[in-house]
């Protein structure tokens, strides 16, 4: 699924072959669209420009394709033998994998705001009328909604029982995954529109060009946020009372070094550390639990997309449209490719492979 893994890590541990920059099949899709590729034994599934296609990974050749109602910007997400994805006509659809046909559909009241998460036999998918959805991965089934105060538009990432979503009025809820119990909500002063990463106890998520840390088991009382807001403005005006403590879950923020340099898209996180672009060509490797500097590169254009990391590597593209490849421990250059065109996608790993789609509507799979 979007992110690979339901804790949105962007992470391979172990990877008996690496890709060396060579590519080994290219396809045009034709009208570009944000859909990323998501791969499964050998098979390739992407939306679109009114259809949903599945390839086959290996020679880039058409296996099956259903025609759509629109344009298919979001990627799919494959559990067992079902594919779910949500289109602009409003509905949130179950295929079956190997013909593409249609088992289950879900009709939501406003469009859907970005591609689906599964996790343990539910579907969580984000609606543009604010809500997040909790589906039956077998029937379709609405099994909850929670009411966000603007849009869900990323999906949400998935740790031990709990939900993770962000939001663009600049929060970052905790839900019970089972029931949609909010556990915690980690307000910002920006808009979040990147997924969160779980992993190493913390929860990893942009805003504001920053990165932030929070502790992915911190709880919030009911009532809490509006009682330090009454105590955050006695201080304010210097009643004597202590100074109001930061948030529940606060850990630290991580801004680039120098300003106005910018982080659009959420890190690719390891035990050891997490890797994040800025839109000034910078990558940064950052100790996972503290944030501080371990190195950064310069690329030659902006990175918009979040990077990958596979065994002993971290992978991005730049839009410049080079692919590269580094060595994730020193920042060193192994690689880099000419795509020809933009790369606004994060790289997909499978099978030794790297596939990506470009921003003139060519996919390509790199070994």
């Amino acid at each position: 699924m979007w992110g690979g893994d339901p804790q949105q890590q962007r992470y391979v541990a172990e990877a008996p072959r690496q890709p060396e920059g060579r590519r080994a099949w290219s396809v045009t899709l034709g009208t570009p669209t944000r859909s990323v590729p998501v791969v499964v034994d050998d098979v390739l599934y992407i939306g679109g420009h009114f259809t949903l296609l599945a390839l086959d990974a290996r020679t880039g050749q058409r296996r099956w394709e259903v025609r759509t109602t629109g344009p298919v910007h979001t990627s799919l997400a494959s559990a067992g033998d079902k594919l779910y994805l949500g289109l602009q006509d409003w509905r949130v659809l179950a295929l079956d994998r190997g013909t593409g046909q249609t088992l289950w559909e879900f009709q939501m009241q406003n469009p859907v705001a970005g591609s689906a998460a599964v996790a343990q036999g539910m579907v969580y998918i984000g609606s543009l009328d604010g809500f997040l959805y909790a589906l039956d991965a077998a029937t379709g089934k609405r099994l909850w909604q929670f009411k966000t105060q603007e849009q869900p538009l990323s999906p949400p990432a998935f740790s031990a029982g709990t939900l993770f979503v962000s939001s663009t009025e600049g929060i970052l809820y905790a839900l019970h995954a089972r029931t949609g119990y909010t556990r915690l909500r980690f307000r910002t002063r920006d808009r979040l529109q990147d997924s969160p990463a779980v992993a190493n106890g913390l929860v990893y998520f942009p805003a504001g060009g920053q990165i932030y840390a929070v502790a992915a088991e911190a709880r919030e009382i009911p009532g809490q946020y509006l009682l330090q807001l009454v105590w955050a403005q006695l201080w304010i005006w210097q009643f004597p009372v202590p100074r109001p403590p930061v948030q529940p879950g606060s850990r630290w923020r991580f801004s680039p070094w120098k300003p106005p340099h910018g982080i659009l898209s959420a890190p690719a996180v390891a035990p050891e550390a997490f890797y994040v672009g800025d839109t000034e060509g910078y990558l940064y490797a950052r100790h996972a639990l503290t944030g501080e500097g371990l190195w950064q590169f310069q690329a030659g254009s902006a990175l918009l997309a979040s990077p990958v990391i596979i065994g002993p590597r971290v992978y991005f593209g730049t839009d410049d449209g080079w692919l590269y490849a580094l060595d994730r421990t020193h920042g060193e250059l192994l690689w880099k490719l000419s795509l020809e065109a933009p790369i606004h996608a994060t790289p997909v790993f499978a099978s030794g492979r790297l596939y990506i789609q470009t921003s003139d509507g060519w996919l390509h799979a790199i070994e």
